[in-house]
């Protein structure tokens, strides 16, 4: 079943029957299925949907990466609006880079996910924007590129901050459309503060973001082999770029939920996921933490922080030897959970 922004374009299939079109963060992995007589590429920043495209079928036509290679110029190209919109501003002078004078650009999505802004987002491109179609509360926005376009460099879009956690001080490297994008996320800053400063083995910042943890955890353990994962490619960029910053060997690499990840681990450290797209979704995090005690040595431990309002600790409780309650605000609870040998 495609997704409601996928069912909108699959409709419109007539619009990309020629020329070579981009699609930019498709909603799910079976939209190219669905446009047989299209010639599209594919650029992914979220892993999940990158390797279920993959698999579907034609692995070649989709790439993976922070920003997308400007060197062959397209047609036309479609983005599926992001959550933030300074994200999709930087989407968009990526994508008319990559595309010939006179292509067509097109931000489709949710009516709830800001895409009504099209006009305003597409106006550095475009004289004219115009909705294309409209169904199942989602809209299609386009306009033909008569504007120039600036070369895209995503170094420019880059933030680098100090932070200051728990008396250390170091660098981040941010951009948008990565979480807490520009400041420390406050669950962050409550788990770190209270995290036992000593860790030992293999250290998993899970959903690592820019890499708040991951370097944290590095700069305090010079012996510890500290791995950082995430399922966006804009995060993968920022925390390793953040570790360059602090000149730290560390491991960055992407994954959906821990699939991509080997080997066991003598501690995880997260402030879990809990939104996927505009939805709020908690089962990025409930995979994470039934499946987790699989990637933790026979006397490794879970730390995590939570919102208040998230009921994990049952769920930690079903699925570990115990659980302690290290922290609590009233906002946000730290647990330790100890993995049952």
């Amino acid at each position: 079943m495609l997704s409601p922004t996928s069912q909108l374009l699959a409709r419109s299939s007539e619009l990309f029957s020629t020329g070579r079109w981009l699609f930019v963060n498709p909603a799910d992995a079976n939209i190219c299925q669905h446009l047989v007589d299209a010639d599209i590429s594919v650029f992914h920043q979220f892993f999940d949907i990158y390797q279920q495209s993959q698999r579907a079928g034609e692995p070649a036509k989709h790439v993976f990466a922070a920003s997308y290679a400007t060197d062959t110029p397209f047609d036309g190209a479609v983005v599926n609006m992001p959550k933030a919109k300074e994200h999709a501003k930087m989407l968009l002078a990526n994508v008319a880079a990559c595309l010939k004078p006179g292509a067509n650009i097109m931000l489709v999505g949710e009516n709830n996910s800001g895409v009504k802004s099209a006009a305003k987002l597409l106006e550095p491109y475009c004289e004219n924007v115009n909705k294309l179609d409209s169904a199942r509360h989602c809209a299609l926005y386009g306009g033909v590129v008569t504007l120039p376009s600036k070369s895209f460099d995503l170094s420019k879009w880059q933030t680098t901050q100090t932070v200051d956690i728990a008396g250390l001080s170091y660098q981040l490297c941010s951009l948008p459309g990565v979480f807490s994008h520009g400041a420390v996320d406050i669950g962050t800053r409550v788990l770190l503060e209270n995290l036992p400063r000593y860790h030992a083995g293999r250290v998993l910042d899970f959903g690592c973001g820019a890499g708040y943890i991951g370097c944290f955890v590095a700069l305090n353990n010079p012996n510890a082999k500290v791995v950082m994962s995430d399922v966006s490619a804009l995060a993968i960029h920022c925390a390793t770029q953040s570790a360059k910053l602090n000149k730290l060997t560390v491991d960055v690499i992407p994954s959906d939920g821990l699939s991509a990840l080997s080997n066991k681990f003598t501690t995880i450290i997260t402030n879990p996921p809990f939104h996927t797209g505009i939805q709020t979704d908690y089962s990025v995090t409930e995979t994470f933490i039934s499946d987790c005690k699989k990637f933790l040595t026979s006397e490794g431990s879970l730390i995590l922080v939570a919102n208040q309002f998230l009921r994990y600790a049952e769920l930690l409780e079903k699925q570990f030897k115990s659980v302690t309650l290290v922290h609590q605000t009233t906002k946000f609870s730290v647990y330790s959970c100890l993995r049952a040998k």
